[in-house]
């Protein structure tokens, strides 16, 4: 019995420590800030391995990662970056003007705004999933993003949530992050194991 507890708590105990570390390293490699994408991409990486292959170690595997996806992901970045800097430039423009008229502008905007968020659930997950080029990623991103909403809305509410708590307490950045990442994966991954259940379906008839 002694074995067992011993067993499991050293388990329980490398798992927190892998998480930590994971979520130290994503952080160290964010610093220059033009690497928070690939940084990203390199801790989703990493997950994907611990979930699919039973990869148990951190840092060979957070930096093959980070080269494997520093392109593709940097890329993206560049893209989300602008996308997001010119929503916020005009979200900054258009709800200062009160005219009646400029109602049907910010639903427009808001609709906009809600749909760039509810595409950005799948980025990471899927540039590690996956080796698809730039179109096919954004084509995925907004069709699995909205055919499976409730699974993106939870993603959406648990990372609102994940910000909140970082706001509050800069501290559990160096904590919550990793963590969050791997239920983000895993919701993610749930999503995609059902397409390519429902594709080879179609393939068998």
């Amino acid at each position: 019995m002694n074995n067992i507890l011993n067993n499991k708590f050293y388990l329980l105990w490398e798992k927190a420590a892998n998480f930590f570390l994971l979520n130290l390293l994503w952080v160290i490699a964010c610093i220059p800030i033009v690497t928070i994408f690939p940084a990203t991409a390199a801790m989703y990486g990493v997950i994907r391995e611990w979930k699919m292959d039973g990869e148990t170690s951190v840092f060979k595997p957070f930096w093959n990662n980070f080269k494997l996806h520093f392109k593709k992901s940097l890329l993206f970045e560049i893209i989300w970056v602008l996308i997001a800097s010119l929503l916020f430039y005009d979200f900054q423009i258009v709800f200062q003007v009160t005219s009646a008229g400029f109602i049907p502008v910010k639903i427009i905007l808001v609709l906009i705004t809600a749909t760039f968020l509810c595409m950005s659930t799948l980025l990471f997950p899927l540039i590690v999933q996956y080796d698809l080029k730039l179109k096919d990623n954004i084509k995925n991103m907004f069709i699995i993003s909205f055919a499976y909403f409730p699974t993106t809305l939870l993603i959406v509410i648990s990372g609102g949530f994940l910000f909140l708590v970082v706001y509050i307490l800069p501290i559990t950045l160096f904590i919550l992050v990793s963590l969050y990442g791997y239920l983000h994966f895993h919701l993610s991954h749930q999503v995609f194991t059902k397409i390519e259940k429902y594709r080879l379906s179609l393939t068998n008839k």
